[in-house]
């Protein structure tokens, strides 16, 4: 596990490592850590932004979105472009529909002739 990960960080890591093998690839590991630190980011904002308004006084005196709540926002996307990025499966469903779909791929190629006689 990366030094100085978060409590948050650290579960993301453990979670996905627990779940999914990443030993012989080491660019999943660089994107896996860059995740959790972004999970960690997203946590300390949503502390930060406990018991804090919703919206502020812009630079014109109108209403607008309080900045921690955009920035958890601009980080949840980051975090979701991160995991996708790992190419993992979303659900246990998923990793089943896979495994059936590859099952079929390699039934229909046992019963593939291998070549055709064109004539």
């Amino acid at each position: 596990m990366p030094r100085g990960l978060g409590t948050a960080g650290q579960r993301l890591w453990r979670t996905t490592l627990d779940e999914f093998e990443m030993d012989s690839e080491p660019h999943k590991i660089e994107i896996l850590t860059q995740a959790c630190k972004v999970t960690d980011k997203i946590a300390e904002l949503e502390k930060a932004q406990k018991g804090q308004p919703l919206t502020v006084l812009g630079s014109a005196r109108q209403l607008t979105i309080h900045p921690l709540v955009a920035e958890v926002r601009f980080q949840r996307g980051l975090l979701a472009q991160l995991l996708g990025k790992l190419g993992l499966p979303d659900t246990d469903e998923a990793l089943e529909a896979k495994a059936e779909k590859l099952s079929e791929t390699r039934r229909r190629s046992a019963k593939s002739p291998t070549f055709r006689v064109v004539q």
